[in-house]
């Protein structure tokens, strides 16, 4: 008896025990995310503390803005005593852009004496009205010829005056700068630069000319830089970083990694509740961590910067 008393006395303790042990447990919760409106929406039942959100602001940025640059040219001293210093390319093209522009400056100057001259024996009676008139035809036909390989020049950031009188010693960059922050690009403006054939090595170079066209695809404007170049340490076709001072004011940024890529478009997720909404987005520069959004928020929006990539393949499927 007495066996079986302390035997039903520890079944009702282990009994008991574990009832008391159901009670505490509290229920599992279910957080299998839905996914509706195509992948547009993405709604927990409690939103993990894996996912962060942001407030989109309105601040003042400051920061360096990088773009790639390759050198150009390279202003060598000419091997001939008052010779014109050589202007040495990267690119064919360019080198015979330059040689025909040569030619149709001195085209220029030869056919403007011819005028003078003809102007002169006609206005004293030993020419003709024919003669004067062949000249001031070829004069306009070296002028239209000499203009539009100046306009070639123009549009990726080379003045023509500049080809006339090169300076030795120099080495020309150009960079493609989106329109964005052209208010914050000025000729004489430092540009700090760092070229893959010198890690760790910093050079600095001028802004010399902007581009006068803005690329209808890329949204960019070519920048040349001046950099001296004396020691012969640049050569025409090397990659380098062009390092720009940007300054902006008052314009809406979120964190970079708020953004995501998707075929070639940018989105981000607003929070809203328990819920995620993809949304698309125009950027702008990077300054720093943050990224210029130029539409697709509004101040205030509250927008995912951690657990975007995981809203990426739950939005998109992959």
């Amino acid at each position: 008896m007495r066996v079986l008393s302390l035997f039903l006395s520890v079944s009702l303790v282990a009994l008991f025990s574990c009832k008391d042990k159901k009670k505490d447990q509290a229920p599992l919760v279910k957080n299998t995310p839905q996914i509706t409106k195509g992948g547009k929406l993405i709604t927990f039942q409690q939103v993990s503390p894996n996912f962060q959100s942001v407030s989109v602001s309105e601040n003042p940025l400051d920061g360096t803005f990088s773009a790639p640059a390759i050198v150009i040219a390279n202003i060598l001293k000419p091997a001939a005593y008052a010779a014109t210093p050589i202007i040495l390319f990267d690119n064919p093209d360019l080198t015979q852009l330059y040689s025909a522009y040569l030619q149709s400056s001195a085209h220029y100057k030869r056919d403007l004496d011819f005028l003078a001259r003809a102007k002169d024996m006609y206005e004293h009676q030993a020419g003709t009205g024919r003669e004067l008139k062949e000249a001031e035809t070829g004069l306009t036909e070296a002028a239209t010829d000499m203009a539009e390989k100046e306009a070639r020049f123009r549009m990726i950031g080379i003045k023509p005056e500049e080809l006339k009188h090169p300076k030795p010693g120099n080495a020309w960059l150009m960079s493609d700068v989106p329109e964005s922050i052209l208010n914050n690009i000025q000729t004489g403006k430092k540009v700090s630069i760092e070229f893959s054939s010198y890690p760790g090595q910093r050079f600095t170079g001028l802004v010399s000319a902007i581009g006068e066209v803005i690329d209808n695809n890329t949204r960019t404007v070519k920048v040349r830089i001046s950099l001296d170049n004396k020691e012969n340490k640049v050569r025409p076709g090397m990659y380098a970083k062009a390092n720009f001072y940007v300054s902006v004011n008052n314009t809406l940024s979120i964190p970079v990694s708020s953004v995501v890529a998707v075929q070639g478009k940018n989105y981000i997720f607003i929070k809203r509740g328990n819920s995620f909404a993809r949304q698309e987005v125009v950027t702008g520069q990077q300054l720093k961590d943050q990224i210029l959004i130029l539409n697709g928020v509004k101040k205030s929006d509250s927008v995912a910067y951690k657990g975007t990539m995981l809203l990426k393949g739950l939005s998109f499927g992959y």
